[in-house]
């Protein structure tokens, strides 16, 4: 489970890791010194990304004032930050619970090793090697699925402020390129 929705969510915000706002901003500040909103609009619904899909949302409400402008573009970026996130609770769920089967598995290996002893009514390597080697065996798996589900949880939720933040700051310059236009 760890594994899956770790490259899950890997491969997600990898692929919206890497974009260019300045770009971004300086081809639709051409649309918008040429009049022509809806073309700024149909050049962002091209790509579906968080920035592009959260700029569309200013300039379909460009009629709007700047504060409310940017409360429409802040409600998309809003969602778009939910889904760069999406089924990172339940990846920290697996997180917390893998040590936890860790030790389950100890305590299970243990009762078997004791078990053993017992029934054999000794307690010698033989005897208890086999509940030993499960109790060391999950405990061991319970920690490396917590590490590595842990790193890629602290990589995707750095990653998603990041792009959240860089984004936010377009919008903002979005609002002050649309004001400084229409005073001209």
């Amino acid at each position: 489970g760890v594994l899956v929705l770790s490259g899950e969510r890997l491969f997600y915000i990898l692929t919206r890791k890497n974009f260019n706002p300045n770009k971004v901003l300086a081809d639709v500040q051409s649309y918008l010194e040429n009049g022509d909103v809806e073309g700024a609009i149909s050049y962002l619904k091209r790509t579906d990304h968080p920035l592009h899909n959260t700029l569309r949302a200013g300039l379909e409400n460009i009629h709007l004032p700047a504060d409310q402008m940017y409360d429409m573009m802040d409600s998309v970026l809003s969602f778009e930050r939910t889904k760069l996130l999406k089924f990172t609770t339940g990846l920290a769920t697996l997180i917390a619970v893998a040590p936890l089967m860790g030790l389950f598995g100890t305590v299970d290996g243990l009762i078997d090793s004791f078990h053993q002893i017992a029934v054999t009514g000794t307690g010698g390597p033989e005897v208890v090697g086999k509940g030993i080697s499960t109790a060391l065996v999950t405990t061991w798996w319970g920690l490396v699925i917590a590490m590595i589900g842990t790193a890629v949880y602290n990589y995707v939720t750095n990653i998603a402020d990041q792009i959240t933040t860089r984004i936010d700051s377009a919008a903002r310059r979005l609002i002050i390129m649309v004001s400084q236009l229409q005073k001209l």
